[in-house]
């Protein structure tokens, strides 16, 4: 089933998930027992939650990942729609087709949380004409490393034709994403990952050495409370984006609403150092707020938020 192909500002078909978040008073041990407080479907996914952070901060998005026909995949259409991410229409991908679904338990003393998810029904996202079209029409394309085998033809044309690549990637697991990684322009992974796909536990040192891909234009390490060391092939000093304090609620979805937060700033054209504020900004709010996709800021939030580090500076 065709849908009108549009310019949109930022476009992905990566992994979207259906989190069924569970607040516990405190993580139990080994065999243990913990009481269950609260419990609410959200949206989730490393590219799901990024577009939806990148909408809610005023970029255009669209998701042309597997949804099928059944409840789970209605429930992420209807969270994507609400937060005005487009999406393929119904009937594009088989009825079968699921999202990933997480249990996520969220430790309200701590606000960590611990996942257990399946994608025993999910399904790889289609690279056709249709969806070549509106990835070359769009201004950037977000990745993550799910479904790399699938969607590498379409990352190599978005790299022939230039339209940027913003990458998430928390694993390598083989050959299709090893070159899914290398196309990237904007590269912003987690701590632990750069660590050990770089093989320096040096934060600094890791972003140089990631940046020595020639694929690469930007590189982002994100380690939480510690901040985020980033650096430009035009600029290879490395510096330092520091986390902003803020009283934690749940740091799901944290890292993916920073991913959200830089696509949307290199869409609007800002440089690279707003970019980074602008997401360390965004994943600090979020991290006030239940749930991924719910507790993403807007742009006026992000505004406020700084301006107000500002004047208690």
């Amino acid at each position: 089933m065709a849908h009108d192909i549009m310019a949109y500002d930022i476009v992905g078909f990566g992994v979207a998930t259906l989190d069924l978040i569970m607040e516990v008073a405190s993580f139990p041990t080994a065999g243990g027992k913990s009481q269950v407080l609260s419990a609410e479907y959200h949206g989730g996914g490393l590219t799901a939650t990024a577009l939806v952070a990148a909408s809610k901060l005023g970029a255009k998005t669209w998701y042309g990942g597997a949804l099928g026909n059944n409840e789970r995949s209605d429930l992420v259409r209807k969270l994507l729609a609400g937060y005005r991410v487009g999406f393929a229409e119904e009937g594009f991908y088989p009825p079968e087709a699921e999202p990933i679904f997480a249990y996520v338990y969220v430790d309200r003393q701590t606000g960590e949380r611990t996942i257990f998810w399946s994608d025993l029904a999910a399904v790889s996202p289609v690279v056709n004409d249709e969806m070549i079209k509106t990835t070359l029409a769009s201004r950037c394309l977000f990745a993550d490393n799910h479904f790399a085998q699938s969607l590498l033809p379409l990352y190599r044309l978005s790299k022939e034709h230039r339209v940027p690549i913003v990458g998430d990637f928390e694993a390598v697991n083989d050959a299709f994403e090893e070159e899914s990684l290398a196309l990237v322009d904007h590269l912003i992974v987690p701590a632990k990952f750069a660590q050990q796909y770089s093989g320096s536990h040096d934060l600094a040192d890791a972003v140089k050495r990631l940046l020595k891909n020639p694929g690469h234009e930007v590189v982002v390490v994100t380690d939480g409370a510690n901040g985020a060391w980033f650096a430009d092939r035009e600029n290879r000093q490395v510096r330092h984006q520091a986390a902003y304090p803020v009283e934690v609620c749940d740091t799901t979805g944290c890292g993916d609403v920073f991913h959200g937060a830089y696509a949307a700033s290199l869409v609007f054209g800002w440089d690279l150092e707003t970019r980074v504020q602008n997401a360390a900004a965004a994943a600090a709010i979020k991290a006030t707020r239940r749930g991924g996709q719910t507790g993403a800021p807007t742009q006026q939030d992000v505004a406020a938020f700084l301006e107000k580090q500002i004047r208690e500076q």
